[in-house]
């Protein structure tokens, strides 16, 4: 699905064990667009990508998801790459990709296809979430952490895949300690803490 994707926040304010993180938080965002966000460990930058991403409730506040100005549930709307990888430990790199027809040889691990999930490193692990999410085709992308446990190969194939999705009109999401090496695309910096 691809449109003019927009986040919306409302006074979302967010807690974790009853600790409150973000309060009243507001924001408009649509693509094309890439919002670094940053902040300390523990500030709640992975709870507000979470909630973003609509696998967490705020604790007060509203959110939506909008395409080409139409509300949408965010499973429709929001591709998710989480801080860990995911896959199913069982199976094949080449098996768990096809369940989401994915294509491995776009993050170039196609050469670990016959590899099992669990035996695959760190940033292995990480190409083929980076496959998921880029077949998956959402347009707007919420990345916790991506370049973490990547070699310098990989961390330009993340900035590669995030200057080309936003730059075909995409909205994107991420949470990095690491500055990722993108140009030439609208970036907005959100502070937490």
């Amino acid at each position: 699905m691809r449109g003019e994707p927009t986040l919306w926040l409302d006074n979302v304010s967010i807690e974790r064990g009853g600790r409150p993180l973000i309060s009243n938080l507001s924001l408009e965002l649509s693509g094309p667009k890439l919002l670094w966000i940053v902040g300390g460990n523990g500030i709640g930058k992975t709870s507000l990508l979470r909630t973003c991403a609509g696998l967490s409730r705020p604790a007060n506040g509203k959110l939506s998801w909008k395409v080409d100005g139409t509300n949408i549930a965010a499973p429709q709307a929001v591709g998710f790459l989480p801080a860990d990888t995911y896959s199913k430990p069982l199976l094949k790199a080449r098996e768990d990709a096809a369940f989401w027809a994915a294509d491995l040889g776009t993050t170039k691990i196609g050469a670990h296809s016959e590899t099992l999930t669990q035996h695959l490193s760190t940033g292995q692990g990480k190409r083929l979430s980076l496959a998921k999410l880029l077949a998956a085709g959402k347009p707007i992308w919420i990345l916790d952490e991506p370049l973490a446990g990547l070699d310098q190969t990989g961390r330009d194939l993340i900035a590669r895949h995030l200057q080309a999705h936003v730059r075909t009109g995409g909205l994107a999401l991420v949470a990095s300690h690491a500055p990722i090496a993108v140009q030439g695309i609208p970036t907005q910096r959100l502070v937490l803490g």
